[in-house]
């Protein structure tokens, strides 16, 4: 972050500090008391399981030169049970920064921050889509942190708390930052492209994910296009045409200069040749730059397409971004290849859509010398298709020859139930919950065995990961 006086922060998030406070140094912004170093602001904010200003005390303990707290804060209450600076501040001692709403406070800040402190020559990269955006983001961040310094959103920053700490961290000499763009509900992409103020947007796909809040496939393009409205004069728009769907939509770009890509022929940046199994996948992009990525799953070649097009408009050569795609890994919980004890394990458990899941049964089916389990968590989101969502991929597995299915989570076992009233050659073994899931897997893998770990975040089928990687390497006496 770019170092800012506290009286500017006040006067942008609308609070007021005394005079004594005013030209206090505020190096940077942070949500968790627990990280909180000398010379932070930290920022109490309000969630359904915690309440940040129940930690200001300890923020300010720390060395947190003030906190962002709302009017329904009444420090006095805790007074008794402080000493020294926090008791000191709770007395009103001008550490605290008053606003009506701390989360839109926040928010407010990380506008100002991009419109007023963060310099013209830092080019801010939003991403977004219902499929790929984590991994194209990192790979825009690879891609470029070979030739710029620059910096990406950690994690899946990617909501109004997400977006907004990762404009404020950037630095006066940040080439380049790239922001992730979630979404569960309409108008969210707009109101956080609105504070990013985009350089350059990418839309990595569109697909049905967050159907409970957006509808159906139409209204998802609708909100992911937002963002184009968004980008600045003279900026650049990237987006994926594999979906009929959003072609109406793009005019949203105006005239921004838009490049499409994707399998599809129509695309101006067209992905053909792939070929992949569990150790990579390559591709070509017009026909004469070939690329290849140490990850499995064809489907990455389109957020690779993302990637090199962004370099592109930085001006890096093309062999440059091959050998930078090339040497990419995977973020956690992504196509994660490990081979364990002589079991390849999978880890694709942070989150899923049908599109996704399509996706990693088409990757799956290129193992071979072993079988192929698949452990199938539920699909969240997706509204009242849920069920029929849950039987297309469950029967999309089954149809690939898939030899185990492990199903995981009511929706999912509820499918996978359906599909046994079928012939076909695939066991199928039905888990109410990951712990039965692990028993499970415990008594069923084998040497030789592929197995490929995908669905929502919210079922928490990285335990099972853990889990597994736990048990095999024990086996395996590492």
């Amino acid at each position: 972050m770019i170092p800012m006086l506290l009286g500017d922060v006040a006067a942008a998030v609308g609070a007021t500090c005394s005079t004594g406070t005013a030209g206090v140094v505020v190096r940077r912004v942070t949500t968790d008391s627990r990280e909180v170093l000398p010379g932070d602001l930290f920022f109490a904010l309000r969630g359904a399981r915690f309440d940040g200003h129940q930690f200001a005390a300890e923020a300010l303990a720390k060395g947190a030169v003030a906190c962002v707290c709302d009017r329904n804060f009444h420090p006095p209450t805790l007074v008794l049970s402080l000493e020294g600076e926090a008791a000191r501040f709770l007395r009103g001692s001008g550490q605290a920064l008053v606003v009506e709403n701390t989360l839109d406070a926040l928010g407010r800040l990380a506008k100002h921050y991009r419109h007023v402190v963060l310099p013209v020559s830092t080019v801010i990269i939003a991403v977004t889509g219902s499929n790929g955006k984590t991994t194209t983001k990192c790979m825009i961040d690879h891609v470029l942190g070979g030739e710029f310094k620059g910096r990406a959103s950690p994690k899946s920053f990617n909501n109004a708390i997400g977006v907004p700490l990762t404009l404020l961290s950037a630095d006066a000499d940040d080439r380049y930052l790239v922001v992730e763009i979630g979404t569960n509900a309409p108008g969210e992409v707009a109101s956080l492209a609105a504070l990013v103020s985009p350089n350059v947007a990418v839309i990595t796909s569109i697909g049905e994910a967050h159907l409970e809040g957006l509808g159906d496939l139409h209204a998802v393009a609708v909100e992911k296009t937002s963002l184009l409205r968004f980008v600045r004069p003279a900026g650049f728009a990237v987006v994926s045409v594999d979906r009929p769907e959003i072609l109406p939509y793009l005019a949203s770009a105006g005239r921004t200069r838009l490049l499409t890509f994707g399998v599809d022929q129509s695309a101006k940046l067209c992905v053909t040749r792939r070929r992949t199994d569990l150790y990579g996948t390559a591709f070509e992009l017009e026909g004469r730059y070939r690329v290849e990525l140490p990850m499995p799953g064809a489907h990455h070649a389109t957020n690779a397409a993302a990637a090199f097009a962004v370099a592109r408009w930085f001006g890096v050569a093309p062999q440059r971004i091959a050998e930078r795609l090339q040497s990419f890994r995977p973020p956690e919980g992504r196509t994660q290849l490990a081979e364990i004890g002589g079991v390849k394990v999978v880890d694709d458990a942070y989150n899923a859509n049908p599109a996704s899941v399509a996706a990693a049964v088409e990757a799956l089916q290129c193992a071979q010398n072993g079988r192929r389990v698949f452990v199938l968590g539920d699909m969240l989101e997706l509204g009242v298709d849920s069920s029929a969502s849950h039987r297309r991929v469950v029967r999309t597995a089954v149809e690939a020859g898939i030899e185990v299915l492990v199903a995981v989570g009511p929706a999912t076992v509820e499918a996978a139930r359906a599909s046994q009233s079928e012939p076909n050659g695939t066991q199928v073994y039905c888990c109410e919950d990951v712990s039965i899931a692990n028993e499970v897997l415990d008594a069923l893998v084998a040497v030789g065995d592929t197995v490929w770990i995908k669905g929502s975040r919210g079922m928490e089928l990285d335990r099972i990961v853990r889990h597994l990687q736990t048990r095999l390497n024990a086996g395996a006496g590492v």
